[in-house]
This record gives structure tokens, C-alpha cells and sequence, in this order.
């Protein structure tokens, strides 16, 4: 019944009008959870692992439950707490596990309105904490047996700006692919450079100077220190598609500066 993805209302609302991390920015507290993935193959012995995002992140995260271990390394996926399914008070809250920024040193609980088809995290106020709801959104998702345990962040903004199948051209208006896809994975398909590749779309823009430019990042695989990768400027040109740019340096501030124009993705 709670199955899926949950994206923060204030955030959903901005994301949904403008398609853009930059001018977002300002929709939500970048270190408090933004999305939510709840997936009854997580509940253990009625314990529900609830995968969580924040916008304000410098690392890419494995898309798992929990973590994994990768040549003996532990990395965990962006952010995770935990409810008791049978320890709920009278008003059907859930105390949660700690949530770092969210209820540092406090208390937190996860409750839901099936009417209203939202959920919501709750922090009372207390211990240097003021009082917030924040009320959670569903959108439209189905779990499958490949891609059961999403980053719903990267889920979202990636599903609203890139996922899809296009025909895609170089600066000079050559076609390189007609069938280039995104898929909701991220995945890559039908362009030799950037084939098997995934692909995120950044909401990294709180620290430094302003940022100017949504970007995009390409990678072979983000668990690998020396991987392949590519940054391109993410631009809605004036037919509505999807502009790829070089990215230059404004060596006075450091800002992007945008460069030429290396793709153009036509929606098919």
C-alpha cells in the first residue's frame, strides 16, 4: 500500500514546473531527506529499511538496499532509516532511526494518510530542534526485479529530465543515433561512447561559487575510482530539446562558463 517513491512536496512542486536543480535550489533544505523509496522486499522481522535522498551530496551512491561490499569495501547507499512495524503509538507514528540532519540527538517518526495518499516524517520540537512535517508525494513507479532498490532522487530528476528515446545530433546538426535511450535506470543505449553507461542529472549545487548550469554526469561505473566519465551543461534549447555543452571555466570565479554545443537529443 505504501510501495514506491516519495518525493517531498515542496520540491516535487518546483521540480515539476521547471525541470531544473538550479532553479530549485531554494524549494527545500538540501540536507534533509527530499525523496523516499519504500519497498516491502526491505521489512526483515518487521523491521522496514526506508531508503532516503538529500539534494546536498558531493558523492554518487550505489542504487542497493542498505550497502554493499565492493573489494572489501563497505558502501552504503545515500541514506537509510529504519521503523518497527509493531511498535507504532496511538496515531499510527513509527519512531525512526536517526536521520543525521534531520533529528541529530532528537527524535523523528514516519506516519502515513492513505486518503490523501501522502506520508510524511515528523520532528517534534525539542532539544535545539524546531517543529517539521515534511509531506511526501508518490509518483509514478513500479519496482522491478532489475532495479528494486533506486536512489529516488536520482530516480526522479533523471525520470522528468532525461529518461526516454531521442535521436541524437552533433553540433553541426549530423545524426550520431537514431535511437539513442535513456532508460529509467539511467542506463545508456545506442551510441558506442557512451553505451552501458549511466547517467545522472546533478543536484550538487550548494557549495562554491553560483551555479549557473544544470549538469550531467556520465559514467561507466561510479564504483571504480578511474572510471570513464563525462560532464556535459544541460540546456533546453529554443525547440525544446536537450543541448550537451563542454563545460569551461570563468577562471575570475570559478563558475561554469557554457562552452559549445557537442549534442543535441531531439525527443522521438
Amino acid at each position: 500500500m505504501l510501495e514506491g517513491i516519495w518525493i517531498a512536496e515542496e520540491y516535487y512542486n518546483s521540480f515539476e514546473e521547471n525541470n531544473s536543480a538550479i532553479k530549485s535550489k531554494n524549494a527545500f533544505d538540501p540536507n534533509y531527506p527530499v525523496a523516499l523509496r519504500i519497498n516491502s522486499k526491505e521489512i526483515k522481522k518487521g523491521i522496514l529499511n526506508i531508503g532516503y535522498s538529500v539534494l546536498h551530496d558531493h558523492l554518487l551512491h550505489p542504487e542497493v538496499s542498505e550497502y554493499l561490499i565492493n573489494n572489501k569495501d563497505t558502501i552504503r547507499e545515500q541514506g537509510k532509516y529504519k521503523i518497527n512495524l509493531k511498535a507504532k503509538d496511538s496515531l499510527n507514528y513509527y519512531k525512526t532511526t536517526d536521520i543525521y540532519y534531520f533529528n541529530y540527538d532528537w527524535i523523528s517518526y514516519f506516519t502515513w494518510d492513505i486518503n490523501n495518499n501522502s506520508v510524511s516524517l515528523y520532528r517534534p520540537k525539542g532539544n535545539g530542534h524546531e517543529e517539521k512535517f515534511i509531506v511526501f508525494k508518490r509518483i509514478p513507479f513500479e519496482f522491478k526485479n532489475d532495479y528494486l532498490f533506486p536512489n529516488p532522487l536520482y530516480y526522479y530528476t533523471r525520470s522528468k529530465t532525461l529518461s526516454g528515446n531521442y535521436t541524437l545530433k552533433d553540433n553541426l546538426g549530423n545524426i550520431l543515433s537514431e535511437s539513442l535511450t535513456i532508460e529509467n535506470n539511467g542506463i545508456v543505449k545506442g551510441f558506442g561512447l557512451l553505451d552501458n553507461f549511466t547517467v545522472y542529472f546533478s543536484t550538487d549545487i550548494y557549495c562554491g561559487p553560483p551555479a549557473k548550469y544544470d549538469l550531467v554526469m556520465f559514467f561507466d561505473d561510479i564504483l571504480i575510482d578511474e572510471s570513464e566519465a563525462f560532464h556535459y551543461l544541460y540546456v533546453k534549447n529554443e525547440n525544446g530539446n536537450i543541448d550537451f555543452h563542454n563545460i569551461l571555466s570563468n577562471k575570475e570565479d570559478g563558475t561554469y562558463i557554457l562552452g559549445e554545443r557537442v549534442y543535441e537529443l531531439e525527443k522521438n
